[in-house]
């Protein structure tokens, strides 16, 4: 009976610290981790830096540590900012004439919808005529309203909700602006706790070692390991598998326009779009390619369609065969739970929480497998 008892309040008392444990992370992410996301980074970028400081150190005896620390830093920000400005102001070029392009494509509806009604009406050219003569009165009236109905009325814009989509682009335009002055803070905070990270990485890590309980003393180096056993190899792996996506993208679309099939003068931003989508759960390249081949099908453009559905196929079978080496059975997270954390992640934290959960998520089974937590039981593996 006793024993019983026991077993009942460790149940308990293992369900609590783990509320307790979920009830912390959410309020961390909910409300403090982009506060400390300055801080995280920094750490981050710090701890990347340390091999190639402790080989300066080596060489010159550290006797220009601060020196080299510094140096570090302002070269790391000159490679990863330079390039990163220079691709957003190209990207912001790119999405603006896409932006009149698709403009351009949207005015050619109607003709989209007079060829979509001539293919519905021959799809139903076999019922009984009676059946025929009805269901095809229906059709062209059905078309013939969607297309004279497109108009701003009647898509529900007037001069009173131009007005109002106009003050509240301003509206959010003037909040962006107005908080860029705690952006460029939390920057320079950021690059200024960069530097002292970097230069007292020793020390900083060795005060956090000291408050930790004898057989803890070694999490931090476990942390660091688990965290590039999983986390950083999932970003280069798909990283990878997005590069791969990209150029067979490339490479079927410069086909298609080398032999006059594809008129497109935006085919890097589409090929990056669908490498990005790609690379989501459940989604895939297929939700943007299958249907702009079907809707060139419709429209009579069967070699455009053909060879969209030809480049479908070709990423859909070199990733099936290149995903499980790139990233290998190593991280071990079904992708049913992925897809999970990310429906949470967003319900829970908006649209980084689509990140932030599934990283979590993996980061705790590295934890439980390495036995440092005990959650759930492992099943074993032959």
């Amino acid at each position: 009976m006793t024993n019983g008892v026991e077993k009942r309040r460790a149940a308990i008392i293992n369900v609590l610290y783990v509320a307790m444990i979920l009830g912390l992370l959410y309020v961390f992410f909910k409300y403090c981790f982009f506060v400390a996301t300055p801080f995280l980074l920094s750490f981050f970028f710090a701890v990347i830096l340390q091999k190639p400081l402790r080989w300066l150190d080596k060489k010159t005896k550290k006797k220009a540590h601060t020196f080299w620390s510094l140096l570090l830093v302002l070269l790391s920000i000159i490679v990863i900012f330079g390039p990163m400005i220079t691709l957003v102001a190209l990207a912001v070029k790119q999405i603006a004439n896409f932006a009149s392009y698709l403009v351009g494509q949207l005015n050619d509806m109607p003709a989209f919808l007079a060829t979509l009604e001539k293919e519905v009406l021959g799809a139903i050219d076999f019922l009984p005529d009676s059946l025929y003569s009805s269901a095809s009165l229906q059709i062209k009236d059905f078309f013939a309203n969607a297309i004279s109905n497109l108009n701003l009325k009647s898509m529900g814009i007037d001069a009173r909700t131009l007005t109002n989509g106009v003050s509240t682009s301003i509206t959010s335009l003037y909040n962006v602006a107005k908080n860029i002055p705690s952006y460029l803070i939390a920057l320079i905070i950021g690059v200024i706790a960069w530097i002292f990270f970097t230069k007292d990485y020793d020390r900083v890590v060795g005060f956090i070692r000291l408050q930790l309980p004898e057989n803890k003393k070694n999490l931090l180096s476990e942390i660091k390991q688990i965290f590039s056993k999983t986390v950083l190899k999932m970003f280069r792996a798909y990283g990878l598998i997005m590069l791969i996506t990209f150029c067979e993208l490339m490479i079927g679309f410069s086909i298609m326009k080398a032999i006059g099939i594809l008129d497109n003068n935006y085919l890097p931003m589409i090929a990056a779009a669908i490498a990005i989508f790609d690379i989501m759960p459940v989604a895939g390249s297929g939700g943007i390619l299958v249907p702009w081949s079907l809707i060139n099908l419709i429209l009579g453009n069967f070699g455009l369609a053909l060879g969209l559905m030809l480049v479908y196929i070709a990423i859909t079978v070199i990733r099936q065969y290149i995903e499980p080496k790139i990233v290998g059975s190593s991280l071990g997270v079904h992708p049913l739970v992925t897809l999970a954390g990310l429906y949470f992640g967003l319900k829970l934290f908006g649209f980084m929480g689509m990140f932030i959960v599934p990283i979590t998520v993996m980061t705790v089974k590295a934890f439980n497998d390495a036995g440092r937590i005990h959650l759930y039981k492992s099943p074993q593996r032959n």
